[in-house]
């Protein structure tokens, strides 16, 4: 009886541990699959490679469009043009209208010019719409020949381009005063930069942000006493 009793407990004691060692097994298993460190390190040095191929294709895609700028550069410095009023009598509004780039290293002639018929004007800012403190600030320029594309196109009112068009720099549409010397419109970078130590209110060659005036022009689309932007797109 005695010997029953004690093998019928010690087949309870031995089915006991199987079943709890069954869960612990179940339960290591559980753990293998969602934490497992292998697993979770094969997973972290895919992703790191990963990230060091789309660093490297950026890296590469950065530099391709850094030398075909440096490439397609052929001027780079002046803006330039007549001057926003006759400095004689200011009701003479003559001149050339439009804007010119000048370099930064001319060759001057050795002849003497005197006269007061056509001087080229140092271009600046007016009003701060360009920019922080762009006011009075002088404006460079840059001429740039495409390697990529056979056409440009600066759209006046829109600051995205159209469909099947890339876009180069979107900004503010810019001119001279309406009460002044006739000028060209121009597309002012939305990021301008200014020429170093030129912030001296020295007048010459003027641009001012352009507006829109509802009458002729219909309204809507567009909108009364509001700046316009531009973009110029290429193709």
């Amino acid at each position: 009886m005695i010997k029953d009793v004690l093998l019928m407990c010690f087949w309870a004691l031995n089915l006991s541990f199987i079943f709890v060692g069954g869960n612990d097994t179940v339960e290591q298993t559980k753990r293998l699959l969602l934490n497992d460190p292998d697993v979770i390190g094969a997973r972290l040095t895919a992703m790191d490679k990963k990230i060091s191929q789309l660093q490297a294709e950026l890296f590469e895609e950065k530099t391709k469009n850094a030398n075909m700028r440096q490439t397609v550069t052929t001027i780079d410095r002046y803006a330039a043009g007549s001057n926003y009023y006759h400095t004689v009598s200011k009701s003479n509004f003559g001149g050339p209208s439009n804007t010119l780039c000048l370099p930064d290293d001319p060759e001057i002639s050795n002849v003497t010019y005197s006269g007061t018929d056509s001087y080229l004007y140092g271009s600046e800012y007016e009003h701060n719409y360009f920019g922080a403190n762009s006011d009075d600030e002088d404006m460079p320029c840059v001429v740039c020949r495409m390697r990529t594309a056979a056409t440009t196109l600066m759209i006046p009112g829109r600051k995205s381009c159209y469909s099947g068009w890339n876009l180069e720099y979107t900004g503010l549409l810019a001119s001279g005063y309406q009460g002044y010397s006739p000028s060209t419109y121009l597309c002012v970078d939305g990021q301008p930069e200014y020429i170093p130590s030129g912030q001296d209110d020295k007048n010459g060659h003027l641009f001012y942000v352009v507006g829109y005036k509802c009458g002729s022009l219909p309204c809507p689309p567009y909108h009364d006493n509001r700046m316009a932007y531009c973009v110029v797109c290429s193709k």
